[in-house]
């Protein structure tokens, strides 16, 4: 390592007003700790736009703010491949990255894994790469996309099966010297991976947002209609179709009439077509297309359920738990370490499992008190978690390596 030198913390996202988008909330808050004894360079983001920072923060170049004006400008006339659009991006971004890179720097630490050029350079100036990523490993996720895209017939490309993006993930992987995994995949995959040599380090984590207080007080009744919910953008990832399949053989087995399912969100092409081929007749579902009042959608519900083949920290389980709704999730779904704490707030289920989905249903359904109490859990689990101790966490195993 490089002695001597600070902590570069840099973001593909953007600044908002008070904290930033996405990871770059991660980058912010630890940013602000770094600062705070006397270890940060600088955070780097995509784009600052008008707002500041109480410490050192820029934008990958003078020229972002236009650049990526300049794009979407192009985009909305040609309506470029959504894929293709963002590795365009990803490539300026790690191009002007680079450039920030000296020898005042000892570690680099970097929420995404497209800088080949940035890491390649860190390399060449003897300062530690870290990674913390809130995705599994490239690969993974490129074989379990490829693998259930020829189960449902589908050609579709999207980011993580476009081929010139894994290669330049894989080229960017020679260069990184150690991975935090935020979830417990994230760190396996990245143990496991061919194209990352160094070090995995598991380090989990979440961020839970600034929810409105709710009372549980207004929680849904036992009794009544059993409403199970779903809700995402669905594309091949989300598991919809695992649910469905479930949810088929729940109803046409076993004579239910006061159950129902809510799919709520829009579909994508492939998965619209998909359902309609082989769904279109199932009973007892209703699309209810984009969620415009969330907590009035999951107040409605006594299960949700996310069966995402791969999912970083999906939102919407944290806003189930919020409203005290117990959650069905995937063990491949981040925030189902989150939703397991305690006495468990949930059930989780190995991915592409149907029958596992429609067990925990039916279980649900028939033990409803139990169920019930499961959601309390899971919004008590969602209270106790404490954001800012990991960023201490995280903080102290960067200045350790720091003074090692």
């Amino acid at each position: 390592m490089n002695k001597g030198g600070k902590i570069l913390v840099v973001s593909f996202q953007s600044l908002t007003a008070t904290s930033g988008q996405g990871m770059a909330r991660l980058g912010h808050a630890l940013s602000k700790e770094l600062h705070k004894r006397g270890l940060l360079k600088s955070f780097v983001v995509n784009s600052k736009g008008k707002f500041d920072t109480p410490f050192p923060s820029e934008p990958v170049s003078f020229f972002s703010r236009y650049y990526l004006f300049i794009l979407n400008k192009i985009n909305s006339f040609y309506n470029f491949q959504t894929h293709g659009f963002r590795f365009i991006q990803e490539l300026l971004f790690d191009f002007f990255c680079a450039m920030k890179l000296n020898k005042s720097i000892s570690i680099l630490f970097v929420t995404q894994p497209y800088l080949k050029r940035t890491f390649k350079k860190a390399k060449s100036l003897g300062i530690t790469t870290i990674l913390l990523s809130g995705t599994p490993e490239d690969d993974y996720i490129y074989d379990i996309v490829s693998e259930e895209n020829r189960k449902l017939g589908s050609k579709e490309i999207d980011a993580y099966t476009y081929d010139r993006r894994n290669r330049y993930f894989k080229e960017s992987m020679k260069n990184l010297d150690v991975a935090i995994g935020f979830f417990p995949t994230v760190y396996k995959t990245y143990k496991e991976s061919t194209a990352f040599k160094g070090e995995a380090v598991n380090m989990t984590g979440h961020m839970t947002p600034d929810f409105p207080f709710y009372d549980v007080k207004n929680k849904k009744k036992t009794g009544g209609k059993f409403v199970v919910g779903f809700m995402s953008y669905v594309v091949v990832l989300k598991g919809l179709q695992y649910l469905l399949e479930a949810w088929e053989e729940i109803i046409t087995e076993h004579n239910l009439p006061d159950i129902e399912l809510v799919v709520g969100g829009p579909l994508n092409p492939v998965m619209h077509d998909y359902i309609e081929e082989h769904y279109d007749n199932v009973k007892q579902v209703r699309f209810a297309g984009h969620v415009h009042n969330i907590a009035a959608f999951m107040q409605e519900l006594d299960l949700f359920v996310v069966p995402s083949l791969v999912d970083g920290g999906p939102m919407a389980a944290l806003e189930a738990a919020h409203y005290a709704v117990p959650v069905l999730i995937t063990d491949n779904a981040g925030s189902s370490e989150l939703i397991s704490r305690g006495d468990g707030g949930g059930y989780i289920v190995p991915i592409r499992d149907a029958k596992a989905i429609k067990e925990s249903i039916l279980w649900a359904y028939h033990h409803r008190e139990e169920n019930a109490q499961k959601g309390l859990n899971a919004k008590q689990n969602l209270t106790d978690y404490n954001f800012d101790e990991y960023i201490v966490h995280l903080s102290d195993y960067l200045e350790k390596m720091l003074n090692d």
